[in-house]
């Protein structure tokens, strides 16, 4: 009796789990069908979508069901600061000011252990421009990232640094607790290390 019981909660939270997953992939599905809305298409996008997962094993991701949204938003407005200035940078480079015709593949250690922020914190520095995350290590949850126009090693440490305060705000918005604290202690630990 008691492991039945251990069994429903167990789907029950997978079920919960599953359903912003499977919310995104109907948002995806209508998306990609443009100005064709219909409930015809709705309800076609809901059975692929419940098909998909049933279908296609996908390894179960750990979401730690807290989310700030002000911080989010405010992950959001610095993504779209980064990519805007790292366009510009970009740009600038392409006729000539500033490029330098070196490049560099780092490999940033990332705090986290879970692959939800492991995999937002490689897209979002994929999504700006002069960075490109080449390779996951999921075992040592290292990113392997190809940086463009590398003039000195501090452009190195720059790099590193920008890809990992990303993930730190993804962790303030979206991150565990436990996440959420071991970051803070590291912060005060640079703070008090910094005087």
């Amino acid at each position: 009796m008691a492991s039945r019981s251990r069994r429903r909660r167990a789907r029950a939270l997978a079920l919960r789990q599953q359903i912003p997953f499977l919310f995104a992939l109907l948002l995806l599905w209508v998306f990609l069908w443009g100005d064709e809305f219909s409930w015809t298409n709705l309800a076609v996008g809901a059975v692929v979508c419940v098909a998909i997962p049933t279908i296609y094993y996908m390894p179960p991701i750990e979401v730690s069901g807290r989310v700030n949204p002000l911080r989010l938003i405010y992950f959001v407005a610095r993504l779209l600061f980064d990519i805007a200035r790292a366009s510009i940078i970009v740009a600038a480079q392409a006729f000539g000011i500033g490029y330098s015709r070196y490049e560099a593949i780092i490999e940033v250690q990332m705090r986290t252990r879970s692959d939800l922020v492991l995999t937002a914190t490689a897209e979002a520095s994929t999504l700006v421009p002069g960075t490109l995350v080449i390779d996951v290590d999921r075992e040592k949850h290292a990113l392997f990232v190809h940086v463009f126009s590398v003039h000195s090693d501090k452009d190195i440490e720059k790099a590193r640094a920008d890809i990992l305060a990303t993930e730190a705000r993804i962790i303030r918005a979206v991150g565990s607790r436990e996440e959420l604290q071991a970051l803070r202690e590291e912060m005060a630990l640079q703070k008090g290390g910094g005087r």
